[in-house]
C-alpha cells in the first residue's frame, strides 16, 4: 500500500500565541507518527518566520502563500452560486492545484482555516478550537462586519464535509453535533498540551533572572498572557485590582501579548483606576521566555470569556504555578485552580486573596501536576484514535488513482 502523503497547514502566525503553539505540538506528533508508520507529511505555512521555527525542530517546511486568485475563489465561495460553476467546469483553485502537484493525498488544517473552502478534489481534516462566536456573540471580534456569518459558513462546512474533525474537549463535540449535525464518529478529541517551549523549559536561575531583568520584573506578580481582545476580559481583572487596593492589597500584574484593538481601552482604564505603578505591559514575548515568566508569577490569572479550554492553565501547571480561572471552565480546571465568576470583579478579587492562604500554592501545584497527567493520558488516547483514522484514510485513498 502506498504511503499516505499528508499536508499539514500551519496558518496561524507566531504572534497568535496559543493558536500557534498548539498546531506546532500537533505537527511534532504527526512527524513522529509518519516516521513510525511509513507515511509522509509535508508542512506548509504562509509565514517565513514559521518555517525558520520549524527548522529548529528539524522540519523543512514549505512556503505556501495565498494569491489573488485564491482569495477570489474564497469570495465567490462565500457567494454560494459559484459552486455550480465550479462543479460544471471542474475548476480547482491555485491552492489546491499546487497541493496536487506536490502529491498530497489529504490536507490537515491545524486551525479552523477558511482555506478548506478552496478544496474540491482533496479530502481534508480540520481542527476546531471552539465555537465562541455562538457562545458569546456579543463580542465584536466574532460578530461585526460579517465575522459571525463567515464563521457560520466555515464551521458548517468544516464540521460536515471534513474526513475528520479534531477538537480539544468533549463539550465541543456535543456543540458541533447539535449546531451543525456533525457525524459524531468523525470527531477526534485531543486535549491541549503545554507549549513545547514551556514543557521543555527547566528551572535555570541565571536564565530566569536574565528574563526578569530584561522586562524589569520582580517575582511574585500575577501573570496574564493574552492578546488584547475584548473577550480576553482584561477589564474585569483591572477592576479586581482596584477592588483589592480598596482593601489595602496592592497586587502587581504583568500582561503580555499582541494588541488586537483593545489596548487603548485598557491603557485608559489603568489610568482611570490609578494602577499604573502596579501593572507592567511587556508586549509580545518570545516563546523561549514564557517558562521563566510563568515561574516568576505568583499565579496565572485568566479571566477570558472564551473556552471551554485554554492553553495557559496547562503551561502554568507544567511549571508548578497556581491558576486562577473562570468557574465556567471548571471542566478543564478540575480541582487545580481557584475559580471565580468572570463577570464579577469582586469574585476575582476574593480569588486572588485566597491564593495567599497557607498551603494553597502547594495544594494547587500538586493538583496541577495530576491534571496534566490526566490530560496526557487523554491526549495519548486521542492520538491513537487519530492514527487509526489516518490508516483508514490511507487504505481508502489507495483504492483511487493519485
Amino acid at each position: 500500500m502506498r504511503p499516505l502523503r499528508l499536508a499539514v497547514m500551519l496558518e496561524q502566525a507566531l504572534e497568535v500565541g496559543g493558536g500557534f503553539q498548539q498546531p506546532l505540538n500537533d505537527l511534532l506528533w504527526l512527524r513522529d507518527w509518519a516516521a513510525k508508520s511509513g507515511n509522509e507529511i509535508v508542512a506548509y505555512s504562509p509565514y517565513p518566520k514559521t518555517l525558520e521555527i520549524l527548522k529548529e525542530f528539524g522540519i523543512d517546511g514549505r512556503l505556501r502563500k495565498f494569491g489573488v486568485s485564491d482569495h477570489l475563489f474564497l469570495f465567490l465561495k462565500y457567494c454560494g452560486p459559484f459552486d455550480l460553476v465550479q462543479i460544471a467546469l471542474e475548476l480547482k483553485s491555485p491552492f489546491e492545484r499546487a497541493l496536487i502537484r506536490d502529491g498530497i493525498d489529504v490536507v490537515h488544517f491545524t486551525s479552523t482555516s477558511k482555506r478548506h473552502l478552496l478544496l474540491y478534489a482533496l479530502p481534508y481534516i480540520i481542527t476546531i478550537f471552539d465555537g465562541c462566536h455562538r457562545d458569546a456573540p456579543e463580542f465584536p471580534e466574532v460578530r461585526t462586519f460579517g465575522e459571525f456569518e463567515r464563521r457560520e459558513i466555515l464551521f458548517r462546512l468544516a464540521s460536515t464535509k471534513a474526513a475528520a474533525v479534531i477538537v480539544n474537549a468533549p463539550e465541543l463535540i456535543d456543540d458541533l453535533c447539535r449546531r451543525y449535525a456533525m457525524e459524531r464518529e468523525r470527531a477526534i478529541c485531543i486535549p491541549f498540551s503545554p507549549s513545547t517551549y514551556v514543557s521543555s523549559s527547566a528551572l535555570d536561575t541565571a536564565a530566569d533572572t536574565a528574563v526578569m531583568a530584561k522586562y524589569r520584573l520582580e517575582p511574585g506578580y500575577l501573570f496574564y498572557p493574552a492578546q488584547f481582545w475584548p473577550h480576553k476580559n482584561h477589564m474585569t481583572l483591572l477592576a479586581a485590582l482596584a477592588d483589592l487596593r480598596e482593601r489595602s492589597v496592592a497586587e502587581r500584574l504583568v500582561l503580555c501579548g499582541s494588541d488586537r484593538g483593545g489596548r487603548d481601552k485598557i491603557d485608559a482604564a489603568i489610568r482611570t483606576y490609578g494602577l499604573s505603578d502596579q501593572i507592567s505591559i511587556i508586549g509580545f514575548v518570545e516563546s523561549a521566555e514564557l517558562g521563566a515568566l510563568y515561574r516568576g508569577a505568583a499565579a496565572l490569572v485568566m479571566p477570558s470569556y472564551f473556552g471551554p479550554t485554554n492553553l495557559p492553565p496547562l503551561e502554568a501547571w507544567a511549571v508548578g504555578t497556581p491558576v486562577i480561572y473562570p468557574e465556567a471552565f471548571k471542566a478543564q480546571a478540575g480541582d487545580a485552580a481557584i475559580l471565580f465568576d468572570y463577570d464579577d470583579p469582586h469574585s476575582l478579587a476574593d480569588a486572588i486573596i485566597s491564593l495567599r492562604a497557607d498551603g494553597t500554592r502547594e495544594r494547587l501545584g500538586e493538583a496541577g501536576h495530576r491534571r496534566l497527567a490526566q490530560f496526557a493520558e487523554e491526549t495519548k488516547a486521542g492520538h491513537q484514535q487519530f492514527a487509526r483514522h489516518l490508516e483508514r484514510l490511507r487504505h481508502r485513498l489507495a483504492l483511487t488513482p493519485r
